[in-house]
């Protein structure tokens, strides 16, 4: 499974407990024991620290790649660049 694949996942069942939470929160609003601008509060809480996590994710994803591609010793667009740039003055 591919990093990105394993990043679908974890944003796939974010959405899913999103939602869950929601539903949870109008049901506690409807029973009157949470207001509705402790449930907006809570939510924009939650969307924050759902943001900054991902956020998180993304820059450990990418992190992980690199370490991967220059463990496995493949080409990057730059090295790929740098033979280029020495090709064509050299040619």
């Amino acid at each position: 499974m591919l990093p990105k694949d394993l990043l679908y996942i974890g944003l796939g069942a974010a959405y899913m407990a999103k939602d869950k939470m929601e539903d949870l929160l109008n049901d506690l609003e409807e029973r009157g024991k949470l207001s509705r601008e402790e449930a907006a509060k809570f939510l924009d809480d939650a969307k924050e620290r759902a943001a900054k996590e991902r956020s998180d994710m993304e820059s450990s994803v990418k992190t992980a790649l690199r370490e991967a591609v220059a463990e496995l010793g493949l080409a990057t667009k730059d090295d790929v660049e740098a033979l280029k740039k020495l090709i064509e003055a050299k040619g």
